[in-house]
């Protein structure tokens, strides 16, 4: 079909949107919005479906044609492992000889579309980044109105393609962002956001009245197991630590790389009994711990304590007073955990 001059307007302004949304970083719904917007639009179609797998979660975005005008929702829905199944079986089917994006609804209907869907007219196109598939976008039709043509299909193309782009950004963002936060050879979180999170855990604390607690933790005798069993084994064995801290956290609890061989804990609305309690658990674990899978016991750790607001109010004196109860636990004898108060009484600074 050609199209008019109007329509061949609308094509290139309804795209620009889009476009431009993209390339100034909008929000990945605003722009799926638009697009299904643009969609009805354009398209002899009565609903347009644009379903998104994020990771373990499935979105699914719904646009449809009202009395009123157009309307789209959105809809957080539980992970389905048929519908991860079949959208890779229809990837792999897409793929063939004559690269048809062949479309059995028979799972999708089950799960996602509504009664009055079934008997419609469909074409479909998938979501794809880096050779991955994440999604599918629908357009339905009622088979006796305007069928669709081979143009529609390559319109919902370019619309797919528009969204597989933002999407594509979407995850760029998120691993550019994970890497300026994390340590590179542990994967828990840096310097940088541990002292981020220590100012927002002081103005929360602060107004609304409960404690927390700051754990330092060192590794004892890294340098003689470094050089008793080389560099490689003490960097697996630092990732390793860190994965025995973690676990033994709660899920609110942070867990970040300070230094070379120091790890640091914050724990929010945690009093000292409890920064107590979980540091003898750590203690235990790494204790107990068999790095390389050799015997237990080669290495160990120290761990200091300090709690806002009664050893410290500000950022520098709450992270000075836990390294010197560090340091004092070290010179005890390692293998040991002290607190600030232990060290120098419980008077608030």
């Amino acid at each position: 079909m050609v199209r008019t001059l109007d329509e061949r307007d609308l094509l290139f302004k309804t795209f620009t949107e889009v476009a431009s949304l993209i390339s100034s970083g909008k929000d990945n719904r605003i722009i799926f919005q638009k697009i299904l917007d643009n969609a009805l639009t354009i398209l002899p179609s009565r609903k347009v479906y644009l379903i998104l797998l994020d990771n373990h979660r499935i979105v699914k975005y719904t646009g449809q044609t009202q009395e009123r005008g157009k309307k789209v929702t959105v809809e957080d829905l539980p992970e389905s492992a048929g519908i991860v199944n079949w959208l890779q079986r229809e990837y792999e089917e897409s793929k063939t000889a004559d690269n048809v994006f062949s479309l059995d609804l028979s799972i999708l209907a089950n799960e996602f579309l509504r009664d009055e869907d079934a008997s419609s007219t469909v074409i479909s196109a998938p979501l794809m980044a880096k050779n991955a598939l994440f999604g599918i976008i629908l357009a339905m039709n009622d088979p006796l109105r305007r069928r669709f043509t081979e143009e529609d299909i390559h319109l919902l193309t370019v619309m797919a393609n528009h969204a597989a782009i933002a999407f594509e950004n979407y995850l760029l963002y998120k691993k550019l962002e994970m890497e300026s936060i994390t340590d590179g050879l542990t994967g828990i979180y840096n310097y940088r956001f541990l002292i981020r999170s220590i100012h927002l855990e002081i103005k929360r604390a602060s107004r609304f009245g409960y404690p927390f607690s700051y754990l330092m933790l060192d590794v004892d005798n890294l340098k003689e197991y470094n050089d008793r069993y080389g560099h490689l084994s003490g960097s697996r064995a630092l990732k390793d630590i860190a994965g025995v801290v973690t676990r033994s956290c709660r899920e609110i609890d942070l867990v970040a790389k300070y230094g070379g061989d120091e790890f640091a804990l914050l724990l929010p609305q945690t009093t000292l009994d409890g920064a107590l309690r979980l540091g003898e658990r750590i203690l235990e674990a790494v204790r107990e711990f068999k790095f390389d899978g050799r015997r237990e016991g080669l290495l160990t750790c120290s761990i200091g304590a300090a709690v806002y607001p009664d050893d410290a109010r500000t950022v520098e004196t709450l992270i000075e007073r836990a390294d010197a109860a560090l340091y004092a636990a070290k010179s005890k004898g390692k293998n040991g955990m002290l607190s600030y108060g232990e060290l120098r009484g419980a008077a608030p600074s």
